[in-house]
């Protein structure tokens, strides 16, 4: 027979104790089987098909006047186009109350649009570079003040294969604010880098590349 422990403190007996070889709870705690109980399996969700996008899928056009009104003219596509770079910068102003308890908020009253690019030299035969660039050009030149040193620009979302995203176009007024060789070594393809500065914000427009675009 064996000896039933004896509690030394109480003097009481104890029952011994048997070690559950699954300490695994047999039922779910009253909180977790009521948030579990009837509910739905989530649903993992799956990516779909993707494309990846390339650098080179992108286009900028320059509007040529053909004629004295405004509205004469044409989008010339900018060829042997390289670094396009559209960038904004938000205009902000504080407009932080008490109810701010002393921190920041800034709130959109603008934006300050720029684009920035580089075009390869390619010159034609009565030695004029190819007509975008010399619209370009045109607005750097020292008599190019006010209007003159204006152009009208749009560039969108235009890749090789596939639908064109309508939401990535945009049409932009700027100025010429800088231009520069590109490259000046003594071997080099040459080149210009051009800046163009928004007169006023960007207009979104109707992405003008098709699916056919290259």
């Amino acid at each position: 027979m064996t000896d039933t422990p004896t509690d030394p403190d109480t003097k009481h007996t104890t029952p011994n104790l048997v070690e559950d070889p699954d300490p695994t709870p047999t039922t779910l705690p009253a909180v977790l089987a009521a948030t579990t109980k009837g509910a739905t399996p989530m649903a993992v969700e799956s990516t779909p098909a993707t494309e990846l996008g390339f650098s080179y899928e992108y286009g900028v056009d320059v509007y040529i006047p053909t004629g004295a009104l405004a509205t004469e003219g044409k989008w010339q596509p900018v060829r042997f186009a390289s670094a396009i770079n559209p960038t904004v910068a938000t205009k902000e102003v504080d407009a932080a109350t008490y109810d701010d308890h002393g921190a920041d908020h800034p709130t959109k009253t603008g934006e300050t649009p720029q684009l920035d690019f580089y075009v390869q030299m390619h010159r034609l035969a009565d030695g004029k570079f190819l007509p975008e660039v010399e619209a370009l050009l045109a607005a750097t030149r020292p008599d190019a003040l006010g209007n003159k040193a204006s152009i009208k620009v749009r560039y969108y979302d235009k890749p090789v294969t596939g639908t064109p995203n309508p939401d990535e176009a945009y049409e932009l007024t700027a100025t010429v604010s800088s231009f520069a060789r590109a490259q000046t070594g003594n071997s080099d393809i040459a080149g210009w880098n051009f800046t163009l500065k928004g007169q006023g914000p960007r207009r979104k427009i109707a992405n003008p590349a098709t699916s056919a675009a290259v």
